[in-house]
């Protein structure tokens, strides 16, 4: 008789086939003699929408909630619907004498076959054993296994566990996510996983925004003797800061009248050795990944992916075990000779003792679940991409680092007395780098590379340099990726109960390895959260919901880790049959009807909300000069979403629109125009550009008159003016005329070369042809105007020249020899002129006082 295999995904099912020899593929299952294998992909069923029980409920109202169906019901997934029609036919067909479920092992595999075989109408259990194992599915393991097969009523419990989970999930999201979104007149999800992880972030941004740096101050001494040097840091019992100012000033001035050298009190070294980090799941891979190379989450799952479904180097990467099945063994060892020859460097150093099933960090099958560990199963293609060989290597190296030897090192705590006071030194020497010379680390801290001396005890030491450093309290860090996924993995510390404490500390976290990517791209999506380079910041728009939510007695529980925790212990006691059949399902229920009740009758402040909402929902035109952030189109102005940050663009200046793409380009170039349609005070109409400036440290935005005034109709008394009468300058080579290329690129980071920094906005002087100018001249980099012009009457400027005049110095005299008018000698001069600008004196040596004779304007 004929066998039927069901299998979780198409790999699988050519695991099996390789192991059980069946080689004749078909359209959608493989068939051998004695065998028949197919595979799902992944969920190809899910619970009925509202509008599927009922075409009434497609549209969202308040009087239709709480929507809670008498029971539950199932529809085929549209885009797998033809795999589900080809294992429909098959399980349905008499000819098998066996059907084995042979999903992956846990409570996530159980429902995808449970639920596609209720879905097709199969209820004969009778005939239904199940193939449980999480080792590596090599020939040896899945012939071994298909010997132990056990009934599929064995595992009814952890069917019935993840049903709930689903049913859970659905009744809380559709019914919160509709009772809210009809309240606010906006789309509100809400979610039992996604929720308590948006108040994590809701929560890590209020910290910030609330945080009061609070000042301390630190002292250390360097002290120096025959043996060497080494820095004491001031310590009092546990105590190693002081808060008080005066405190730590009278304590400095003492210890820098003190004439007695220092004394050693005590030198303790203490051994110690560091196993290698365990193997990667995937939530340790994503946070690696996001951390060392900034990847998101999904980048990396989609990655691995990759290596694993197409390059077919890597394990399956949807796994929360960081260890391998004793099975292994042999697999490991094959692999092992692979990456040996492959990449010498990385596996040179492994030990044949650490090989073997007494290294239980690598070999423990009581601490594996679905799915081993992520390793590579090969060397990498040739052609694979610059990011899976990045993420390739991490794997690699990670895998390679397990059966390398211990890190030996060796800790110092030296206590040094001055002053009557004590000094702690604490140094740290690595012996044997063992599994870290596959990552090339000598070293993790400062005080690892400055061994300290020999010392011992009543050795004395000379203070060379006593310091008293202000320092000052620093907020958390915004979440990253990787951040967030160590919280959600370990949310521990949010709870305050010692057993939910403890159940953190095991396997449960929040939400799952394979869905936690998912969970941050979904509040992304929904406007919950930003991403801006590696920070993840919440937005008005989801702290609006975890402030609503949290004033709520019953729906208050979804922005708790806490409670998320309390769910998954009751639904691992039905896994377990240690909780009664029905009551979970009973109290979600109930939660749902609750919680639906107040969400009807709460005053939400909706002013507070449409506040939030604008910002959340407004189209981003550009990024603020000030800060970095974004700057959004509101209703009647563009500003700037960053907190604190009150950099904003009128809609509406002088009587004229400003449209969307003037404001983009305005941010973009620092400068957009000349426009039409202005309107002065005196209702006249004028001509402008638009400019962002830097004016006393804030950025604003100010008419530019100079894209439309040319230099000849400056007015007769100006300095500009004087200047070209004298010969100072071309009538074709203006102030106003933007210059040639200059021979760097710009920079604003306003460190100086040795010509001097800009005195308008302390960017480099660059050389260009026929001036000096500032760095920073693109509109995007500032739109500095600052310029010195090369040549002046005749006299040709020298870079000592142009160093004098930017250290506001005067030149010594020289002869100008002006278009008009007689020789005459002179000095030169930079000062400052109204608001921000600067000019070029010119000082004549015949005049008394050095009576200004005119100006040059440094403008371009």
């Amino acid at each position: 008789m004929t066998e039927l295999i069901l299998t979780e995904k198409h790999s699988v099912a050519a695991d099996f086939a390789k192991a059980l020899g069946v080689k004749t593929k078909k359209d959608g299952f493989f068939e051998g003699e004695n065998y028949v294998i197919t595979w799902a992909v992944g969920h190809l069923v899910e619970l009925y929408a509202p509008d599927d029980y009922d075409p009434g409920l497609k549209k969202w109202r308040m009087e239709t909630l709480p929507l809670i169906p008498d029971t539950f019901k199932y529809k085929p997934m549209g885009k797998t619907l033809k795999q589900f029609k080809t294992i429909k036919n098959l399980v349905k067909q008499s000819r098998f004498s066996r059907i084995i479920i042979a999903t992956d092992a846990g409570r996530e595999g159980e429902v995808i076959a449970r639920t596609i075989l209720l879905q097709s109408g199969v209820v004969d259990k009778e005939r239904m054993v199940r193939f449980w194992t999480s080792q590596a599915l090599v020939p040896k393991v899945v012939r071994a296994t298909m010997e132990q097969l056990q009934p599929l009523t064995h595992y009814d419990r952890l069917w019935r566990a993840g049903y709930y989970r689903q049913v859970a999930d659905w009744l809380v999201g559709m019914n919160l996510t509709r009772a809210l979104t009809v309240r606010l007149g906006d789309l509100f999800s809400v979610g039992r996983v996604q929720t308590a992880v948006l108040a994590l972030l809701a929560q890590r941004k209020q910290e910030r925004e609330t945080f009061v740096p609070e000042l301390f101050w630190l002292i250390k001494i360097r002290f120096k003797s025959d043996k060497g040097e080494w820095t004491g840091h001031w310590f009092k019992n546990k105590q190693t800061r002081i808060t008080q100012k005066e405190t730590a000033r009278t304590l400095h001035q003492h210890l820098k009248q003190e004439t007695d050298p220092g004394t050693v009190l005590s030198l303790t070294k203490e051994k110690k050795k560091e196993p290698p980090p365990l193997l990667f799941s995937l939530t340790d891979l994503q946070q690696e990944a996001n951390a060392r190379m900034g990847f998101p989450a999904k980048k990396t799952l989609a990655v691995a992916q990759s290596l694993y479904q197409d390059k077919k180097c890597l394990s399956y990467p949807r796994t929360d075990s960081r260890v391998l099945g004793t099975t292994s063994l042999n697999l490991v060892r094959d692999i092992l000779a692979k990456c040996q020859t492959a990449y010498p460097d990385i596996f040179a150093g492994v030990d044949p003792q650490q090989v073997a099933l007494s290294n239980k960090r690598v070999f423990n099958d009581a601490r594996l679940t679905d799915h081993h560990a992520l390793i590579p199963f090969k060397p990498i293609p040739a052609g694979a991409t610059p990011d899976e060989k990045k993420i390739f290597d991490l794997v690699c190296r990670r895998f390679a680092a397990a059966f390398h030897p211990h890190c030996h090192f060796e800790n110092t705590h030296l206590i040094t007395e001055f002053g009557k006071e004590t000094f702690q030194t604490r140094g740290k020497v690595i012996l044997e780098p063992g599994w870290r010379r596959v990552y090339h680390i000598k070293s993790r801290n400062k005080d690892e590379a400055e061994p300290i001396p020999p010392l011992c005890k009543g050795d004395t030491g000379t203070p060379e340099k006593i310091l008293c450093e202000e320092k000052k309290t620093t907020p958390p860090p915004d979440y990253s990726d990787a951040l967030l996924l160590k919280d959600m993995t370990n949310p521990g510390r949010y709870v305050a109960e010692e057993n939910i404490k403890k159940l953190y500390r095991g396997e449960i976290g929040i939400g799952t390895q394979s869905t936690r990517a998912q969970i941050i791209e979904t509040l992304i999506r929904r406007n919950y959260i930003e991403r801006t380079g590696k920070r993840l910041v919440a937005t008005d728009k989801g702290i609006y919901l975890i402030e609503q939510l949290k004033k709520c007695a019953t729906s208050s529980v979804l922005t708790s880790p806490e409670e998320t925790a309390r769910w998954e212990m009751k639904l691992n006691a039905i896994a377990l049959g240690e909780a009664p059949d029905g009551q979970f399902l009973k109290e979600i229920k109930t939660f749902v009807t609750q919680a639906v009740g107040e969400l009807q009758t709460k005053v939400f402040d909706i002013k507070k909300f449409s506040q939030a909402l604008s910002r959340a929902n407004a189209k981003e035109v550009g990024k603020c000069p000030a800060c970095g952030n974004s700057v959004r189109e509101l209703p009647k102005l563009y500003a700037c979403d960053g907190t604190g940050c009150d950099f904003v663009i009128w809609k509406r200046m002088a009587g004229k629109q400003i449209s969307p793409k003037m404001a983009s380009n305005l941010l973009k170039f620092r400068k957009s125009g000349p426009f039409k349609g202005f309107i002065s005070k005196k209702k006249k109409r004028f001509s402008a550009g638009l400019v962002i400036n830097k004016v006393d440290g804030k950025w604003k935005v100010n008419f530019d008159f100079n894209t439309s005034k040319a230099p000849d109709t400056c007015p007769p008394e100006s300095p500009l003016h004087v200047a070209m009468d004298m010969g100072i300058m071309d009538m074709n080579e203006t102030p106003f005329k933007t210059p040639p290329a200059l021979s760097h690129e710009p920079s604003s980071s306003g460190t100086p070369d040795k010509k001097g920094c800009c005195p308008m906005c302390k960017g480099k002087i660059i050389e260009g042809k026929t001036a000096f100018g500032c760095s920073n001249w693109r509109p995007e980099h500032g739109n500095c105007r600052f310029v010195i012009w090369k040549e002046i009457l005749g006299k040709r400027l020298t870079e000592k020249n142009i160093e004098t005049l930017l250290q506001g110095k005067k030149t010594r005299a020289y002869v100008f020899k002006p278009l008009k008018g007689e020789k005459f000698k002179a000095a030169l001069k930079m000062v400052a002129t109204h608001g921000n600008a600067f000019a070029i004196q010119i000082l004549p040596a015949d005049i008394k006082n050095n009576t200004l004779h005119t100006q040059i304007p440094c403008l371009r």
